[in-house]
């Protein structure tokens, strides 16, 4: 196809986490292998994240028309140190608000390079649902706007009916009583209770309240949505969410399936990750818990310690990414230097990677046997891929949503049983300095932690019904990304509707 003939697509991911960024560059992967142009465009701390995951999809032989675009981020303007281009490199809490400043002036540079000669002008943007702005660029170019969601079609269908039906405003209800999400169809069936609401409903007290204020306007006004899941996972919620909404809801996962995962330690670069697949290599199929709570998740030192307290004790050998690890307590340092292999011993029980792991290929790996996660929904997708059981420990956002889509609608995961949201950036209260007020006790302590693992490593009949459950998704999702599948026809569709 001649290089003017195909479509374009422009795709400006949330620049806050990771988790937004690397999924975007999946879907632009997938995008341009089924012949469309793509864009990526972001922050140039971003972009190199970027651009790995398209190195990564050529080096598997796909033939791809793709370009990663670094447009500058205004952080110095916005009182942040050169290179704050995330929300998990903010120095503190109280810097939350400048980094949306920052956005916003970065939103400003990437229409003006959209609207000057250095772009082909797209066919249709697709942004990031934090990046309100691309809206305003949409129209400029006179072209459609979707909204790439972090979340997953139920989710998103159920912040669809708590806008229409208000239940969590009742005057009598407490912040931690239960309410129904109403006109959900069977098999669903959702409660929560209010502190356990996505952001959108959070007080504009809170420390990034204002600013999530107009993802609801952006998602009345924007065109469709692309959304990170496959119809078979989610029992029709995409033509719910459709149904609900007047809009496109376009599937079109699992992206992290652009291509399949390098195994081989010798092949990856960061030393991090070489020591995970060494260590995994040493492992019995299946019986290893991996423990990551995704890009945000650092929990209170007391919390932590009943954690690792938990996963020393666990029966099954456990790989535990600990985010945040250099700022903890001296003394649970000192607890987790004496009670977990740092050094990746083939033969040790419990491997602690402080900072980064390549989640997509440890998930992949075959000694994996069960996944404790915080369900954030790039992770629920990529353990979903994998054909991994889940152990749910929800920290914020739509998490607990996405909990109860896991244990009661797809049978494939355990919860741990919190009940209330872990503090972070965005449901935080700071002091005048800028720091979290008050230290948090733990919630769940260690024999609820470790009662939940080992439900999830369980070799029973329920445990094993989880596996094959979880393996049927497997085959669902990579089936959803072959030709004829349900993710695959609708990238074709989409791109075919730009010619």
């Amino acid at each position: 196809m001649d290089r003017a003939a195909k479509p374009h697509f422009a795709l400006i991911p949330f620049t806050g986490t990771i988790s937004h960024v690397i999924p975007m560059a999946d879907l632009g992967c997938l995008l341009a292998a089924h012949g469309a142009e793509v864009t990526i465009i972001t922050t140039p701390v971003n972009a190199a994240i970027a651009q790995s995951r398209v190195d990564r999809a050529q080096s598997h032989g796909a033939t791809t028309t793709i370009t990663v675009t670094a447009v500058p981020f205004p952080a110095a303007d916005a009182g942040l140190p050169e290179g704050c281009e995330r929300m998990d490199l903010l120095r503190s809490q109280a810097e939350v608000p400048r980094f949306f400043v920052a956005n916003k002036g970065f939103g400003e540079a990437v229409s003006r390079h959209c609207l000057g000669e250095a772009l082909r002008r797209p066919s249709c943007v697709v942004s990031g649902a934090c990046q309100t702005w691309t809206l305003g660029l949409a129209r400029q170019l006179e072209v459609p706007c979707y909204v790439f969601h972090g979340f997953g079609a139920f989710a998103l269908l159920c912040i669809e009916h708590l806008y229409r039906h208000r239940p969590q405003e009742a005057a009598a209800l407490a912040d931690d009583e239960l309410f129904d999400v109403p006109a959900l169809p069977p098999p669903f069936r959702l409660r929560l209770s209010r502190r356990q609401l996505p952001p959108h409903f959070m007080p504009t007290t809170s420390v990034a309240g204002k600013a999530l204020q107009g993802i609801r306007d952006f998602d009345v006004a924007a065109d469709g949505f692309v959304v990170h899941t496959f119809e078979e996972l989610e029992s029709g919620s995409t033509a719910l969410l459709a149904e609900a909404t007047g809009k496109k809801v376009i599937a079109v996962g699992p992206v992290s399936l652009c291509c399949a995962p390098s195994l081989d330690p010798r092949l990856v670069s960061n030393d991090d990750a070489r020591r995970c697949m060494a260590w995994l290599d040493a492992k019995a199929p299946k019986s290893v818990v991996y423990v990551s709570f995704g890009s945000f998740g650092r929990m209170p030192p007391a919390q932590l310690m009943q954690l690792g307290m938990a996963l020393v004790a666990c029966r099954s050998p456990v790989l535990w990414l600990v985010k945040g690890a250099d700022s903890l307590p001296d003394d649970v340092k000192d607890w987790l230097r004496e009670n977990t292999d740092a050094d990746g011993v083939a033969g040790s029980k419990c491997l602690v990677v402080r900072g980064w792991a390549p989640q997509v290929a440890i998930l992949a790996h075959p000694a994996i046997g069960g996944f404790v996660t915080h369900c954030g929904w790039g992770s629920i997708m990529e353990a979903v891929a994998a054909g991994v059981p889940m152990a749910t420990w929800p920290f914020f956002a739509e998490q607990f949503i996405n909990e109860q889509l896991i244990v009661h609608v797809l049978g494939v995961g355990v919860s741990v049983g919190v009940t209330k949201p872990t503090e972070n950036v965005l449901n935080a209260t700071t002091d005048a300095a800028g720091g979290s007020q008050g230290e948090a006790d733990a919630e769940v302590g260690m024999e609820q932690v470790k009662k939940a693992m080992d439900t999830l490593m369980d070799q029973g009949p329920k445990g094993e019904e989880r596996r094959r459950k979880a393996h049927e998704l497997k085959l669902k999702a990579k089936s959803a990304l072959e030709k004829g599948g349900s993710s695959y026809t609708n990238l074709d569709n989409l791109i075919l509707s730009f010619l």
